[in-house]
């Protein structure tokens, strides 16, 4: 998990059974809680990286 300008933390993906969780956990590792709940209106974006290299929006997949 990478923060744009800061260090990255890794972390265990199998320990959430969601991606609220995962959200939730990613939002207070940084100090952006209540920041991450509605993409659309938010000013931080919670993206990943495929295997094709293609940015997608967490949450777009199933879980």
């Amino acid at each position: 998990v990478q923060k744009l300008g800061s260090v990255g933390r890794s972390i265990d993906v199998t320990r959430f059974k969601d991606y609220d969780e995962l959200k939730y956990a990613i939002a207070c590792m940084f100090g952006l809680e209540g920041k991450l709940n509605d993409p659309r209106e938010a000013d931080w974006k919670l993206v990943y990286t495929d295997y094709e290299n293609d940015v997608l929006l967490v949450g777009d997949d199933p879980w």
